[in-house]
């Protein structure tokens, strides 16, 4: 799957345009409790079960609400690493174009070139293209860890907004059910279940998250190690192109100056 930018901002104005609806349907619950209990043939039992029902309606939106409001907080790190992502991924390009121009075994040239220059060109071409390989892999590692994080959170929040338009239906039936003046102990426990449906989703889902990030922090964890690798860097330093020495004009049989033909 990938991150597409446009699309994670859509999902996050749903997700926000849904919190408004919410919020609003619980603003209504209190009228219409008061709506359902006013009739002369609702029994004391029956009130109970619809002011209950009330309180947890409310109690649920709620925390719907500030869970929802709370996870919402995140919201620019998808986009931050969805950009940085495509930065590096960048890198690799043109780390990758820069190893295949300074290739010494694909000269772009149909002349024959040797002697000593050709030789010393040879060798520091080779130190300069492991130089830029390892840049390109780093470039490519990075660019993978990061998108993969970058993509659980659109995955995330794609959840998150699932999981909130289902409890707002389960809490626009329950509120639908008390105004009727009907709502029993039987929908009160329906509404539990919702309750638990809903807690139960949104723990696997930040779970699931959790799970990911901390795979691709372990993966970052090599990355560093790779990027730290002084190998292709002596001294911790680009490697010297030496270019003093492209101007040896010896051809190797020692009987020419050095040309090209």
């Amino acid at each position: 799957m990938e991150f597409d930018a446009a699309h994670f901002e859509l999902i996050i104005k749903d997700i926000e345009k849904n919190l408004t609806v919410l919020s609003s349907k619980l603003d209504s619950v209190p009228h219409v409790v008061d709506n359902a209990i006013d009739h002369w043939w609702v029994t004391d039992g029956m009130e109970a079960s619809i002011r209950w029902t009330g309180e947890k309606i409310i109690e649920f939106g709620k925390w719907l609400w500030d869970t929802i409001k709370d996870v919402l907080k995140g919201v620019a790190a998808p986009l931050f690493l969805g950009k940085c992502a495509f930065d590096w991924y960048g890198v690799r390009e043109s780390a990758t174009l820069v190893q295949s121009e300074i290739n010494p075994d694909v000269l772009s040239v149909n002349r024959e070139w040797q002697g000593a220059a050709q030789l010393a060109y040879a060798r520091t071409m080779t130190s300069q293209r492991e130089a830029v390989k390892r840049i390109g892999e780093i470039g490519k590692d990075a660019s993978t860890s990061v998108l993969a994080v970058a993509v659980g959170g659109l995955v995330f929040y794609v959840a998150m907004g699932a999981i909130l338009s289902k409890a707002i239906a389960e809490i626009a039936a329950a509120i639908a059910g008390l105004g009727s003046g009907v709502f029993s102990w039987a929908g009160a426990a329906l509404l539990l279940e919702a309750i638990t449906s809903t807690s139960i989703s949104m723990a696997a889902a930040l779970a699931a998250l959790a799970t990911l990030t901390g795979a691709q922090v372990t993966g970052l964890v090599a990355l560093e190690a790779t990027a730290t690798d002084n190998g292709p860097f002596p001294g911790g330093r680009w490697p010297d192109p030496n270019t003093k020495t492209f101007d040896d004009g010896t051809r190797l049989d020692g009987t020419a100056n050095w040309s090209v033909r």
